[in-house]
């Protein structure tokens, strides 16, 4: 079991080491799909961005896929997030479990945002002519306990891109393990996501016509533009978490990650989450090394709703500096 947690680790840095840069400023600005960093769990968001070792029913889909690996359950998740500048991103996750095939899931997120005038060179201040843009991707999961501790999943999934009439595609995998040391409540996660092929933008409007003298006695020539292509924004998060049981009916979590992406560098999350009889949760969590984002704060309600399931409700408010403030909601329900 040692050999093959060894063997994993290695293959989850072997994913990310031929990105590596000896620089964390030296790749900033150089991924695609950057809609991908954003969190989508309330939980999450109130803990400060710390997930690898702690999500689990559909919202791991997004963050760990290991996470459904011990569900006996079927989970249902939502979420919606109020970004900035009118941006609005969203999450549906179903996940269960399948006899003899492990647990399995298929999650989607989208980014929306409000139709925006096309402006050109010679009419800055706009044509009058609007376009829309927007980001999603799909994906579908497979996860399994391979013993009483060890549970490792992965994803496959589509990442599309679209503004006015140019669009991007590609196809990512996401890896993750979790890891019950034994030592008490004590758990170990590692993910690897966003690792697939790079993205491109192409479309109609990159077919054009040049006229290089501007000689009336010379046809325009038609040409299409070449667009650079963009690597995914791949990110290799390693993290922890702890439960100090105080009695049956108080619990408080402490949960850390650190996480190196392509174009960041290393950042860090740290949170805590206070829980009442599994019922009322509190939580406070804290960025380091981020851009904007820093201090957050949520809240949750986990409620039985007789002869259905129990319902989990989430809500979450990030601080993000000089971008003021976003909100998040979210629910996860098990039935």
């Amino acid at each position: 079991m040692k050999k093959f947690l060894v063997l994993i680790l290695l293959a989850h840095l072997a994913c990310f080491a031929g990105e590596a840069q000896s620089s964390e400023f030296d790749n900033l600005g150089t991924s695609g799909a950057q809609f991908l960093k954003l969190d989508v769990d309330a939980r999450v968001v109130g803990l400060g961005g710390a997930n690898v070792a702690i999500t689990r029913g559909a919202m791991a889909l997004y963050y760990n896929p290991a996470g459904i690996a011990n569900m006996d359950e079927n989970s249902l998740a939502f979420s919606y997030t109020d970004w900035v500048a009118d941006i609005k991103y969203n999450y549906l996750a179903y996940a269960r479990p399948i006899s003899g095939f492990g647990n399995v899931g298929v999650h989607a997120a989208v980014l929306t945002m409000d139709d925006m005038e096309r402006t050109t060179l010679e009419e800055p201040d706009g044509t009058g002519e609007m376009f829309g843009a927007n980001s999603w991707v799909i994906g579908v999961s497979n996860a399994h306990q391979l013993t009483d501790r060890f549970s490792f999943g992965v994803t496959v999934k589509y990442v599309r891109e679209k503004i006015s009439e140019l669009s991007s595609g590609s196809v990512a995998f996401d890896v993750g393990t979790l890891y019950y040391t034994g030592y008490r409540t004590l758990r170990i996660a590692m993910s690897t996501r966003n690792f697939g092929t790079d993205t491109k933008f192409g479309g109609t409007e990159l077919e054009t016509t040049l006229d290089q003298d501007n000689d009336p006695t010379t046809q325009p020539v038609e040409v299409r533009l070449n667009t650079q292509s963009h690597p995914l924004p791949l990110s290799f998060r390693l993290g922890v978490a702890y439960d100090f049981e105080f009695d049956e009916d108080n619990t408080l979590m402490a949960a850390l990650d650190g996480c190196n992406t392509r174009d960041r560098g290393q950042q860090a999350s740290v949170g805590f989450e206070y829980s009442w009889r599994n019922q009322l949760a509190l939580r406070a969590g804290y960025k380091i090394e981020a851009d904007e984002e820093g201090i957050a704060f949520g809240g949750g309600y986990d409620f039985e709703i007789p002869g259905f399931g129990n319902l989990g409700i989430n809500y979450a408010w990030a601080d993000l500096g000089r971008l003021e403030n976003a909100h998040r909601f979210s629910l996860a329900l098990r039935f």
